[in-house]
């Protein structure tokens, strides 16, 4: 038996985002691009399983450092959800959100009461990779107390690129901006 038959890469990972990862890395898989997914998946496996060097990643995003890692991150499937998923979950988060901005007041929003909104904010906290759902319940978790904080499922993708950025946001510096000449203003 193989060393190869040990790796395994699950089949909703899409051809681009192995091509992305191959790319950012040193897998030594020559002309990954011509290859269907069915042979780039086995050359793949071929290669992890055959490789003699050290494997590095370029993307300091990625949400794996070192091979073992990386044969774990293609194992595990990537739950997609349908646009028209996403759409529902997008839509009960910017009511969430509007409910909080309009000072909760249920008048102006579809909730009639608390428990309606805290259940709506429980239904899509799984889906954390989505924006505007990490700010709804970052807006719901306002109105409760410190140790009763409703926690957002982010993937270790996403989680990895929201480190980064924060990391850039802290170090850029803010500097004063002069700028001159005409400006209009109009106070109606």
């Amino acid at each position: 038996m193989n060393n190869d038959d040990f790796i395994f890469i699950d089949p909703t990972h899409s051809k681009q985002t192995i091509l992305g990862i191959i790319k950012q890395s040193n897998i030594n898989i020559s002309q990954p691009y011509i290859l269907t997914k069915d042979n780039l998946f086995e050359a793949l496996k071929i290669e992890l399983a055959h490789m003699n060097y050290n494997l590095e990643f370029y993307n300091p995003t990625f949400p794996f450092k070192n091979k073992e890692e990386f044969i774990i991150f293609l194992g595990q499937s990537k739950e997609k959800l349908s646009y028209y998923e996403t759409q529902q979950i997008s839509f009960i988060a910017k009511q969430i959100i509007s409910f909080v901005k309009s000072g909760y007041d249920y008048s102006k929003s579809p909730f009639k009461e608390y428990d309606e909104v805290e259940r709506a904010v429980l239904k899509i906290k799984e889906y954390g990779d989505i924006f505007c759902v990490r700010t709804a319940v970052k807006y719901f978790n306002l109105t409760r107390d410190y140790d009763k904080q409703i926690e957002c499922k982010v993937s270790p993708f996403i989680s990895s690129q929201i480190q980064l950025k924060n990391l850039w946001k802290k170090n850029s510096v803010p500097t004063l901006q002069i700028k001159t000449g005409k400006f209009k203003i109009d106070f109606t």
